[in-house]
């Protein structure tokens, strides 16, 4: 993959042309060749396509001396409104392409320097945004609630709809999926849906989301599509490739595994050509899913393996627990069961301590079905009925159906 087509470096370029000008930008001389150390083992037992899917560099030092340096530059050349704005976008940029530590570094850059209350309230929501990603919902409720107040400060509605987008997120990850749910509908109330189309796009695949967990397919393709065809019209490459991951997920959710693998191997390569490192470890997480049902343990293991090395890069920690997870499945089926075992552990361990209670039920699932297999059939209850308490609060009735069928319960 060419450096010279990473879409951080042509947003990165596009940002220092509108704030700084042609003439500016070339007094940065900054002129780099990343190096493309693709050293990472990839089993013989994985075809060729697989590889080349599997080969993505995570860590590019030469894109934090870039950005350090225009930094430095920039705020010389900028009287200090035009340099926060630059900042602001610059750390929702790096966000989005999974540069959460630079991108913190940032927002707390902005916090000191600006006395804008506009500004202090989006690099509040940038900070609060950032530590949801990591699971550290309680001090991403504390600091959204600090952007809410100083957002209702300036009356600005838009600002408040998204403090209600990501208090759903944060909400719909933590398994609450009513709260969540009514957050999106609040936050779709405070925007205008032709003036705001992203924000509109948005908030139809965090409710495609919501429809897909509630079972509701038809309603989650709805509003998975309507997502997919804003995203188009805007030309956004990642919010496309987040899209075919959920939508890929309903597939997976429907059995329909040939389906979701088209739409996850689509998200790939639309992810590593803009080097969405974020969203292509959620597709390698996917397509591992997939995998593992289609029965190709090995290609699945490798995919595995190269989602769990970039969530480490990114620190996602939510993502720990779904990696995790998966791996136990993987034991179980080499009848590895004490590893097994002792990867959902950590799975259930990881969930439990971030409150996430979808997961927990998830895992808890999965654990239940190793202990049937070694015939521990007091654990299986145990974890069993706690998986089945949480699918009848949520309604999943097919779902709950599963693991009915699993306790023995007789289902009508």
């Amino acid at each position: 993959m060419k450096a010279s087509l990473h879409n951080f470096e042509i947003e990165f370029d596009r940002l220092l042309r509108l704030y700084l000008g042609e003439e500016k930008l070339k007094q940065l001389h900054l002129k780099f060749s990343p190096s493309q150390e693709e050293s990472d083992r990839i089993s013989e037992m994985v075809n060729d396509f697989y590889k080349n899917q599997l080969e993505i560099n995570i860590d590019n030092y030469n894109e934090r001396i870039k950005i350090d340096r225009t930094i430095t530059f920039s705020e010389k050349q900028l009287n200090s409104y035009k340099f926060c704005e630059f900042l602001l976008d610059l750390g929702r940029l790096c966000i989005s392409c999974g540069k959460l530590n630079i991108a913190s570094e940032i927002f707390k850059k902005i916090k000191k320097s600006s006395t804008n209350v506009l500004h202090q309230a989006e690099a509040l929501l940038g900070q609060a945004n950032i530590l949801s990603r990591r699971g550290d919902w309680p001090r991403s409720l504390i600091t959204l609630a600090d952007a809410e107040i100083l957002f209702n400060k300036i009356d600005d509605s838009f600002g408040m709809a998204k403090c209600y987008n990501l208090l759903g997120s944060i909400y719909g990850d933590q398994g609450d999926i009513e709260k969540a749910k009514n957050y999106f509908l609040k936050s779709l109330s405070n925007i205008n849906p032709e003036k705001n189309l992203e924000m509109q796009a948005n908030l139809s695949t965090n409710l495609g989301i919501i429809a897909n967990i509630q079972e509701n397919r038809n309603d989650a393709h709805k509003h998975l599509n309507n997502a997919l065809v804003i995203y188009k019209t805007l030309d956004n490459h990642k919010c496309i490739a987040e899209v075919n991951y959920n939508i890929g997920l309903t597939f997976f959710e429907s059995e329909d595994y040939n389906s979701a693998l088209d739409v996850f191997d689509e998200g790939i390569e639309i992810a590593k050509n803009g080097r969405f490192i974020s969203i292509v470890c959620l597709l390698y997480l996917a397509k591992s899913q997939i995998l593992i049902a289609k029965g190709d343990i090995n290609s699945a293991s490798e995919f595995l393996d190269k989602a769990l090395e970039i969530s480490h890069y990114v620190g996602d920690k939510l993502t720990f627990g779904d990696l995790y997870k998966l791996k136990g499945i993987i034991e179980r089926q080499l009848k590895n069961y004490k590893l097994s075992e002792s990867y959902l552990l950590n799975s259930l361990r990881i969930n439990t301590s971030l409150k996430n209670e979808m997961n927990i039920a998830e895992t808890s699932f999965e654990l239940g079905v190793l202990y049937e297999e070694i015939n521990n059939s007091i654990s299986k209850k145990s974890y069993l009925e706690s998986a089945l308490n949480y699918y009848k609060q949520i309604n999943a009735s097919q779902k709950v159906k599963a693991v009915e069928t699993k306790l023995g319960i007789a289902v009508t």
